[in-house]
């Protein structure tokens, strides 16, 4: 009886712990992480594995650190959009979102992309013009540039881990439970 017990557990925990354990994680997003986007960005749209409360929301910010506004922030069950009303300039950014999950938890994440829109001519020109007493400018861009994308990076990785890491926690948890129930079984009918 106790070693069916203990078979049926197993198979129940490993078929179904992640599952039962797990908290509400991001199942995609537009634009993606780290996608290259060639047309003007006018909604960022996140799309979570269950139903989010209503204080769930996200920031966008630029390579600088800087907030970019962004309007019209609504949730719908496990959706959180935002619109831009204006364009955003070429470069790399940052959506940071928090939420709370229906289960309750707090649970925060990133997504970075990149805006590589082509220019058009008459843009081009007056770039051009400008481009002169921007020297200096350009050369610090460049090395915040280089910061971001390294800081971006880091960010995706550190995302990846906390997602597996997150299923692993609940994991050990059910098994300790397991073991705690499985040696209570064992001792009661070693009484008996």
């Amino acid at each position: 009886m106790v070693k069916k017990f203990l078979i049926f557990s197993l198979i129940f925990l490993f078929s179904f712990g992640n599952d039962t354990f797990a908290h509400t994680h991001i199942e995609s997003s537009s634009p993606q992480s780290g996608e290259v986007l060639t047309a003007p960005l006018e909604e960022i749209t996140l799309t979570f594995e269950g139903k989010i409360e209503q204080s769930s929301s996200f920031t966008l910010q630029n390579a600088a650190g800087e907030a970019v506004s962004v309007d019209n922030i609504a949730i719908s069950e496990n959706v959180l959009s935002g619109s831009l009303t204006e364009p955003i300039e070429n470069g790399e950014y940052l959506i940071n979102w928090n939420i709370i999950g229906a289960d309750g938890h707090l649970i925060e994440g990133e997504v970075p992309f990149t805006v590589d829109v082509p220019v058009t001519e008459a843009t081009e020109n007056a770039e051009d013009e400008t481009l002169d007493e921007e020297v200096t400018g350009e050369e610090n861009n460049a090395t915040i540039e280089e910061s971001a994308t390294t800081n971006n990076d880091a960010a995706v990785e550190e995302s990846t881990e906390n997602s597996s890491s997150s299923y692993l926690v609940p994991t050990l948890i059910g098994i300790l439970i397991l073991i705690v129930v499985g040696s209570f079984f064992f001792i009661a009918k070693r009484k008996q």
